[in-house]
């Protein structure tokens, strides 16, 4: 309204000395000189107000909604037959906090951290191979507090691999589950790859509305559905290359439960999550806290 405001305080200066105001019955008012350059109209509509400011043949109408809010100004320039119209739309998308691509690195723990006990060294991971992927396609945000505050929820993928170190034993789902050794063939690659479909419930909070200019944090909960896991390895023998692949369960839980946060600015997010349950089935193998932390760029 800035711009309106500057407009009629112009009108009014130039008009001064030489104005009459006309008002008619249904209190529409209009400012008219000897010359028809510069009209001011305003006329009240149903449920809907609206400002028509006429200057130089040029003609300018702010609409305003119910709440008094500019929603839309139209700028007509009768001179040379161009029209022109900005739309301000109040309604701004919301800060994303889920939607993005994320990579990262991927593991898991005992309750006593990171070390992997020896009777199970099989399990141990290689982390510079060990490399989640997550895509998160759907985003539904629903506002607590105008833009600043948000309840997230929303679908994704989730591409875990588990990258062992050992370069010669080779998962076996047995019970307990357990692995084999062949000191003969020299695996390039071996590792447990499992894929879920994710669902976080998120409180958000951003410090503005557009997404470019916004820090943002946000923290909650995420549950995590298996739909596939197999082995993947890769080795050289007899001068072919071999590429086995085997689906099997390998006793992972069917839902992983895991606390999440993330914070960032701009396209690009930090984030990091921890299992509230183990990766594995009790009593299979070991007791194992899943975790992952990466970077995510924002759609």
């Amino acid at each position: 309204m800035l711009i309106l405001s500057s407009l009629i305080f112009a009108a009014q200066i130039g008009l001064a000395q030489d104005e009459k105001v006309v008002t008619d019955s249904v209190g529409t008012s209009a400012t008219e000189a000897e010359s028809d350059s510069v009209e001011v109209v305003i006329t009240p509509k149903r449920g809907q107000d609206s400002t028509i400011v006429k200057v130089a043949g040029m003609k300018i109408i702010v609409v305003n909604d119910d709440k008094n809010e500019p929603e839309k100004i139209i700028v007509d320039a009768e001179v040379g037959g161009k029209d022109t119209t900005y739309h301000k739309d109040k309604h701004v998308d919301n800060v994303s906090h889920w939607a993005g691509v994320r990579v990262g690195v991927n593991g898991y723990m005992t309750d006593k951290g990171l070390p992997i006990p020896t009777s199970h060294e099989f399990l141990e991971l290689d982390y510079g191979r060990s490399v989640s992927v997550d895509v998160n396609l759907l985003e539904k945000d629903f506002r607590l507090y105008k833009q600043h505050i948000e309840l997230v929820t929303g679908l994704g993928m989730h591409f875990a691999n588990y990258t062992f170190e050992s370069k010669y034993t080779t998962l076996v789902n047995s019970d307990p589950l357990g692995a084999t050794t062949d000191s003969t063939i020299l695996l390039d690659k071996n590792k447990l790859r499992a894929t879920y479909i994710t669902a976080p419930l998120l409180l958000g909070f951003s410090t503005h509305k557009d997404e470019n200019k916004a820090f943002r944090l946000a923290f909650g909960g995420q549950v995590s559905w298996k739909i596939a896991s197999r082995l993947k390895q890769q080795y050289n023998k007899g001068g072919q290359t071999f590429k086995p692949r085997i689906k099997s369960d390998y006793d992972l839980t069917p839902f992983l439960f895991h606390a999440v946060a993330s914070a960032g600015y701009g396209p690009v997010n930090i984030y990091a999550n921890y299992g509230l349950n183990n990766l594995f089935k009790s009593n299979k193998t070991l007791a194992l806290t899943p975790f992952d932390i990466g970077v995510q760029l924002m759609f």
